[in-house]
């Protein structure tokens, strides 16, 4: 199982992990071609180690849009299994997306 932060495809540059529990993560990023700020989401663990999202057993993140992020990630906030670092980490990729 690839951790998150180890998953950086050709176009697509991990900053920070936002989320990493019971093989789901969400990740702040930055997006290539244009330079943007992204917040991505994936499924780390498969039947091949891979998880999901893939290219040819490649690890891939799922770009999420901006909108949808941003309720996403408030509705992670209320999480209560995530670390006063991951909070600020979120609340700094909110103020950045």
């Amino acid at each position: 199982m690839p951790l998150p932060q180890n998953v950086n495809p050709e176009k697509f540059k991990v900053i920070s992990v936002l989320y990493n529990i019971n093989d789901f993560s969400i990740v702040f990023g930055t997006w290539t071609p244009n330079n943007s700020l992204q917040i991505a989401m994936r499924w780390n663990d498969a039947d091949d180690g891979n998880g999901y999202p893939k290219v040819f057993a490649h690890p891939q993140w799922f770009l999420i849009s901006s909108d949808i992020a941003k309720n996403i990630l408030t509705g992670v906030l209320n999480s209560p299994s995530i670390t006063t670092q991951q909070y600020a980490l979120i609340l700094d990729a909110l103020g950045k997306i």
